[in-house]
């Protein structure tokens, strides 16, 4: 199981995912439990949610021919251009790159505190080219479940002096680099990172569309909220408050 605390303001939230428990000793506390596959009774708000998963104990063959043809042949090309994959903690590139990234298109931010936060929960990596960072993503893992989440995602695909169709193949290159590493490891599923289900939304439906042309399936979650984090966050969905990722 996944399980850190995070700091906002004054609050200390604990944030697990995919397993745990908020009993009647959690009745005044911060807390929220993330995608539990199986519905469970406790003293909680529970909310539905979805996310896209990818079976890893399928063989190497299985997997890549799920993808989308077009998906196969661009993550081929970056590989031939010479794209390179790094895995590394390099905390201030990544928090720098992905700001610069989120503040383009208008989404969370994050902080070198955010992603301490998570201590060894979260794996940090780069698609380069010539040396320079062309894309960025995180991964939350579950070493005693055997799950890993992408988590943050960020590339250059607003620069104007790139092309936008390299930075895309260098971006699914990283993703199924890790994907396959991570299955290496011993890992059994590959979480996407969520589904927007029943969205018109043009863009969240793009998003929807591009994890799926890597062959998962739509499972549907729940997430447990303690009474006093609920509250919080539907108040701050009201005042449309913004934070860190």
């Amino acid at each position: 199981m996944i399980k850190y605390y995070k700091k906002i303001s004054f609050l200390n939230i604990q944030e697990s995912w995919f397993d745990g428990n908020i009993g009647f000793w959690d009745l005044f506390t911060f807390k929220v439990i993330y995608h539990l596959k199986t519905e469970k009774k406790m003293f909680a708000v529970p909310e539905i949610s979805h996310t896209i998963e990818l079976d890893l104990q399928n063989d190497k063959q299985t997997i890549l021919a799920n993808f989308s043809k077009a998906n196969r042949q661009q993550i081929r090309k970056a590989e031939e251009e010479g794209v390179v994959i790094e895995i590394c903690n390099d905390i201030d590139s990544f928090v720098t790159f992905f700001n610069d990234f989120a503040a383009k298109k208008g989404t969370f931010q994050t902080s070198k505190n955010r992603i301490l936060e998570k201590k060894d929960y979260l794996v940090l990596s780069f698609a380069k080219f010539e040396n320079n960072i062309i894309a960025a993503q995180s991964y939350l893992v579950d070493k005693e479940l055997k799950i890993v989440r992408h988590y943050q995602t960020a590339n250059k695909r607003f620069e104007n002096d790139l092309n936008k169709n390299f930075v895309g193949q260098a971006n699914k290159y990283l993703l199924v680099h890790n994907l396959l590493k991570f299955k290496d490891e011993g890992y059994n599923i590959f979480d996407f990172g969520g589904y927007a289900a029943n969205t018109t939304n043009p863009s969240l439906l793009g998003i929807n569309n591009y994890k799926l042309k890597f062959g998962g399936q739509i499972k549907e979650c729940r997430d447990y909220y303690s009474f006093p984090y609920w509250v919080i966050k539907r108040i701050g969905k009201l005042m449309g408050l913004t934070g860190t990722v």
